[in-house]
């Protein structure tokens, strides 16, 4: 049937991309947030060298800086990124050119450290620039920083802080939260076993057929595949079927007949969240398209 040719075409470019990957593959890692939480401090606290300029002063990293490193047979190319500030912050040209370097860093990374300051804790830039990372189809790993300054830490106290960050974060509920010291280095040393597993779960393909089988038994309406696509419930969108159109960062297209408004945003999140709890796309976004057979395209 269609999902089957489909899914072929898609595997036959997936292999030829994969192929002129195949050799040399490297995974692009960002380390990005604001200014002075640590970013440099945490990179050089992997590397296990000082190869990029740590300062108290903030501002101190204007351009992204790439080193590579080889851990048993898996390359990395770490991208340590200037400070994101709002964009009224941003005065200075030097500045504003240092802002679109690290989003354009963002652009070519395959795995972003959302490096956050525990003794401040989660502000509206951290989630500006969380934003910025999911909107260039990273996959995200928050890493609290600084947690050596936290006194008078108790069994929950990570825990607690965790919610706050989920609370903050919501948008951002699938992405790992890790606590580190660069200072101490206190776990820095799980950060790349967890961006290999991102790195894995962001080239992930599920064949059509299998996807199938998912949505029938996992999320199709227990009525059938008609949704309400209105307030009135009166138009009704028929959910056909579902397949994979890409990968880093997967991307799904639900193919629907009927309706012209759409499925609703709710709709799109629980096949997300049942894709998430079947497949375990770890800490990546995940890129939800309807095709509707009268020519509407939603995106979210």
């Amino acid at each position: 049937n269609i999902g089957d040719l489909l899914d072929e075409i898609f595997n036959l470019i997936d292999f030829a991309d994969e192929e002129l990957r195949e050799e040399g593959e490297e995974i692009k890692l960002a380390v990005i947030g604001r200014p002075n939480v640590g970013k440099s401090s945490i990179i050089n606290k992997i590397l296990g060298e000082e190869r990029v300029i740590v300062s108290p002063i903030s501002g101190t990293t204007r351009d992204s800086v790439n080193t590579r490193l080889i851990v048993g047979d898996r390359k990395f190319l770490l991208i340590d990124t200037s400070g994101i500030r709002r964009k009224g912050k941003t005065k200075e040209m030097a500045e504003k050119l240092s802002v679109l370097m690290a989003r354009k860093s963002l652009e070519q990374a395959d795995v972003a450290i959302l490096a956050i300051d525990a003794k401040e804790g989660v502000t509206n830039i951290d989630a500006s620039i969380a934003k910025y990372a999911i909107a260039s189809g990273c996959s995200v790993i928050v890493v609290t920083n600084k947690w050596d300054l936290i006194r008078n830490k108790e069994t929950g106290t990570a825990n607690i802080f965790e919610r706050k960050i989920r609370n903050k974060l919501k948008f951002l509920d699938w992405a790992p939260v890790l606590t580190i010291s660069a200072l101490t280095g206190q776990r820095v040393m799980r950060i790349l076993p967890l961006v290999e597993q991102a790195n894995r779960a962001r080239n992930l393909r599920i064949p059509t057929s299998q996807l199938n089988n998912f949505f029938k038994d996992g999320i199709m309406h227990p009525k059938g595949s008609e949704i309400s696509s209105g307030k009135s419930g009166k138009k009704r969108i028929s959910v056909k079927y579902i397949t994979q159109a890409g990968i880093r960062p997967p991307i799904f297209i639900l193919f629907t007949s009927g309706g012209n408004r759409g499925l609703h945003f709710s709709y799109l999140r629980h096949v997300e969240n049942r894709l998430r709890d079947e497949f375990d796309f770890f800490a990546t976004p995940i890129k939800m398209v309807e095709k509707n057979k009268s020519g509407f395209r939603n995106k979210k």
